[in-house]
């Protein structure tokens, strides 16, 4: 009876402090070929690249040549930035060609993980990734999960903007994308902030 009370079998809810970075926060948005570069170019149009959001990384696969030159006009249209120096592209390998077969796709994903890599651990390693599913935010997100499986935890806050995911991940916070730079924060009540 005792053990119970010192060790409970499911953890109460108590509140983290957590300590956050000052903007500005270093951005990796990651881009897929398709309607995900769009999504993506669509959600960033909304946040505040001169006091917030920057410098920012965009993540393509590297031979998705449309997606780099929406990169450029959207950078050049929204901040007038034709050098380049609040942005950079990062190229890496596609997870999966289309058509390619199966049996090589393992070596594949394992190039892009490498090249991944580089992008998390590198000095100017993200303060926040954001993707919306293509799959050339496959090996980011691992990528940036990996230190949390060996113990380490670099992520400090897990946003969703969708506010049925804090259900599925309860220690997810709903962010709204529209209150973004309204309170600087966007974070809903509706988080589960427990660890």
């Amino acid at each position: 009876m005792r053990l119970y009370k010192v060790l409970p079998l499911h953890k109460d809810k108590i509140t983290r402090s957590i300590h956050l970075p000052k903007p500005p926060f270093k951005t990796c948005i990651v881009l897929g070929s398709g309607g995900h570069t769009m999504e993506m170019l669509q959600l960033a149009e909304g946040l505040d690249f001169q006091k917030i959001y920057r410098p920012r990384i965009y993540v393509i696969a590297n031979n998705d040549h449309l997606s780099l030159e929406k990169v450029h006009e959207f950078e050049n249209r929204k901040t007038g930035d034709k050098s380049n120096k609040y942005y950079k592209v990062h190229k890496i390998p596609r997870s999966r060609l289309v058509g390619q077969s199966w049996l090589t796709t393992p070596f594949s994903i394992f190039k892009a993980l490498l090249a991944s890599i580089n992008l998390i651990f590198e000095r100017d390693s993200p303060d926040l990734i954001i993707c919306n599913g293509p799959g050339s935010c496959i090996p980011v997100c691992v990528i940036s999960y990996l230190p949390r499986i060996m113990g380490l935890k670099f992520v400090d806050r897990f946003l969703v903007q969708w506010i049925y995911l804090i259900e599925k991940y309860p220690r997810a916070e709903y962010i709204d994308i529209y209150r973004l730079n309204d309170d600087k924060s966007g974070i809903s009540d509706h988080s589960a902030s427990t660890e």
